[in-house]
């Protein structure tokens, strides 16, 4: 039974955190995973206080205890550091529960969840602009270069702001459910238009090939949601859809040195992928795997192991990461981690989208399944989601995709259909 005491500073983080979390987890990486610990801590204290412990027995969150048995009872006797993969694989239940902190307790509140977005939408809105400002002069607000191979870092010092803005930016098209001044099919097709051209122009501008693939390919599927929803304004939708194409020519005619790298490198990367910088390191990462294919060469371990073997030394390209989730886990926890891993990607996608597909909510569902393909996608390559600055993007992701998960089960529960999705 919770004190009055209790109550009362546990609902503090509740009222000020919802503001404070886009900042919190995109400008800093040391500063999001503290974000994500104590956010975690303090739900487990929320948690024995309420004497709630519901959560736990969701099959996603049971699949990530057993994913995480794994690393600490086998994956870390057999690695080939120990003592460093266990750091990691003790750490790493701290993703898990700061999705479940986002969708059971802190993000719990309508209220909370409209503070949450109004928040991203100015912070994205922030590094839009500042983004822009280093395009057009070289430097940001913050003195911070513009990379070379006309690629752009914004406030983040490194070209990767295409690629953390494109975990975030669909996040905001849940505000199509929250608030009423975009209840009418007119308005929620221009605001998704708006935040789906707006990203696109600022990820084209960064130079960053893989997160305008994804962008441009996730814009597609929402747009294909929006019309599974709202059938008789198809034209309407089409007209965003012939909107996004038009951007992409004039973007294209206006920057021709980032379109050949953006689009023309593209097609030939994929044409002639074997022989590319990320065919190399792929196979780099299976010939990893195959000299420990069981349980792995140990959480965190893959470059060592890899500068260890010598697999890409008749390549110009250092041994990092192998650009692609699944390979990861594949080379540093074997087949069996694979295996469980990929069970607790399949768990938190059938409990995210089934509600809404028994609901009949289509564009929620297209924008979850969006989100959640961004990051679990096996074919999609760049920054490593184990990366603890990437990951906390992904699991907040997933906390946003159960949470709308449970507003829909709520609503099919009893039987009633929200205005905005009538």
């Amino acid at each position: 039974m919770k004190t009055d005491s209790t109550s009362s500073w546990l609902q503090y983080p509740q009222s000020v955190m919802p503001w404070l979390l886009p900042a919190l987890l995109l400008f800093s990486r040391v500063i999001a995973d503290i974000t994500v610990l104590l956010t975690g801590i303090l739900f487990l204290i929320w948690s024995f206080q309420q004497q709630n412990w519901q959560w736990t027995k969701q099959s996603w969150f049971r699949f990530s205890l057993l994913f995480w048995a794994y690393l600490l009872l086998l994956n870390v006797p057999f690695s080939v550091d120990s003592a460093d993969s266990l750091l990691y694989a003790i750490t790493f239940m701290r993703w898990p529960l700061f999705a479940a902190a986002l969708c059971y307790w802190l993000l719990l509140g309508r209220d909370q969840q409209k503070h949450f977005l109004i928040a991203l939408l100015l912070t994205s809105l922030f590094i839009g602009l500042d983004t822009g400002w280093q395009y057009i002069t070289g430097v940001d607000w913050f003195g911070i270069q513009a990379a070379p191979e006309n690629r752009l870092t914004g406030p983040f010092r490194n070209p990767v702001v295409g690629i953390m803005m494109v975990r975030v930016e669909f996040i905001l098209l849940f505000a199509v459910t929250l608030f009423a001044c975009l209840q009418s099919v007119a308005r929620q097709t221009l605001y998704i238009a708006a935040i789906l051209i707006a990203f696109l122009l600022l990820i084209f501008t960064t130079g960053e090939r893989m997160a305008f693939i994804l962008c441009l390919t996730a814009s597609l599927l929402v747009l294909f949601g929006l019309a599974l929803q709202y059938p008789l304004n198809r034209r309407l939708i089409m007209l965003g859809g012939l909107s996004l194409a038009i951007l992409l020519l004039a973007l294209s005619m206006w920057l021709p040195e980032t379109a050949q790298r953006m689009i023309f490198s593209s097609i030939d990367k994929l044409q002639n992928f074997r022989e590319s910088d990320y065919g190399q390191v792929f196979r780099g990462a299976i010939e990893v795997w195959q000299h420990y294919p069981w349980l792995g060469s140990g959480l965190h371990s893959y470059k060592s192991v890899c500068n260890e073997l010598g697999v890409l030394t008749n390549f110009p390209m250092a041994c990092s990461h192998p650009h692609n989730l699944y390979l990861q886990i594949g080379a540093e926890t074997g087949l069996v981690g694979v295996g469980l891993f990929s069970l607790l990607v399949s768990s938190i996608f059938h409990q995210a989208l089934v509600p809404l597909w028994q609901g009949k909510s289509w564009l929620l569902m297209t924008i979850s399944a969006t989100i959640l393909l961004l990051s679990f996608w096996p074919l999609i390559g760049g920054i490593s989601i184990l990366n603890n600055w990437v990951a906390a993007l992904v699991w907040l992701g997933v906390g946003w995709a159960l949470l709308m998960a449970n507003y829909q089960q709520t609503i099919n529960q009893t039987t009633m259909t929200p205005r905005s999705l009538k």
